[in-house]
């Protein structure tokens, strides 16, 4: 398997979010535009979301388990913990799942539907894609687990 697909956008969008906050204040709608743009030509460079097909869904339970069991749920149904429960996630509109409270960055940033591809880039780094939000204090999944977790997640539906 090669992860270099994954790493590269995911690279580049903390790049791109360094050098966000070094320069001078930008409108919100600009960085969300720019945060989105660098998503979208990550994913038109580095191909389309099926490649995580190939990840393992029984290694990527144990890697939930592992780095988001604590926070999250998966079943269909199941109460929202510190996080929201996650089932369905890969064909979601972001900040929608009932019952939970956002964080007013996410609800006013997370304006996109999740796919595999979203859901890797934001695991990866979420304090970097959107600055402020509650899961900002997770370090994000090693590349090297990545395919496994999108693959579990996206096969809970």
């Amino acid at each position: 398997m090669d992860y270099r697909r994954h790493q590269e956008p995911a690279v580049l969008l903390r790049v791109v979010a360094r050098i966000g906050t070094r320069a001078a204040p930008v409108p919100k709608s600009l960085c969300l535009t720019r945060r989105f743009l660098t998503l979208l030509s990550a994913a038109a460079v580095f191909g389309p979301g099926p490649a995580f097909a190939a990840g393992d869904s029984v290694k990527g339970a144990a890697i939930f388990e592992r780095e988001c069991a604590l926070c999250h749920t998966i079943g269909r149904g199941e109460r929202n913990r510190f996080g929201p429960n996650l089932f369905g996630i890969t064909e979601r509109k972001a900040a929608t799942a009932p019952g939970y409270e956002y964080s007013p960055e996410f609800v006013t940033e997370a304006t996109w539907t999740w796919s595999p591809d979203a859901v890797a880039s934001f695991v990866v780094a979420p304090g970097l894609t959107i600055p402020g939000n509650k899961m900002s204090v997770f370090q994000g999944v090693p590349d090297s687990e990545l395919d496994d977790l999108i693959a579990y997640l996206a096969a809970q539906k």
